[in-house]
């Protein structure tokens, strides 16, 4: 096995702050957020009350969608529609090469090292 990286809280809230930035930048208007059960549920409610956004039970138009990494992006291909009808935005914390995915936003590239979350242990 690979070698294991910790994430802690201080690098989930540099996400939530980043994301909060980029929509308030772009001045985006999510009409809520969806966080993908198990990695992106923490991160969606974080950023519901960052956003001031409702927490969705299932994505809806011009919502973000969030989840802790997009590796092989198979858990989000089936948010990645065609582009020229853009429903969603997707937001991940890391995001690999590999995947299937790109994310419309990411922090942090992911090196082959396992990803171990603060809310995994």
């Amino acid at each position: 096995m690979n070698n294991v990286e910790h994430v802690d809280w201080k690098q989930v809230e540099n996400f939530v702050g980043k994301i909060s930035d980029i929509a308030e930048l772009d001045n985006r208007k999510f009409s809520g957020v969806y966080g993908l059960p198990r990695g992106g549920l923490v991160l969606a409610v974080m950023l519901s009350h960052r956003l001031s956004i409702p927490l969705l039970l299932a994505p809806c138009e011009s919502c973000l969608i969030v989840d802790d990494i997009a590796d092989t992006g198979i858990s989000l291909q089936h948010y990645d529609i065609d582009k020229t009808k853009k429903q969603y935005y997707i937001a991940t914390m890391y995001y690999h090469k590999q995947s299937k995915v790109l994310p419309d936003f990411y922090v942090y590239e992911k090196t082959d090292n396992w990803i171990k979350f603060p809310w995994e242990y």
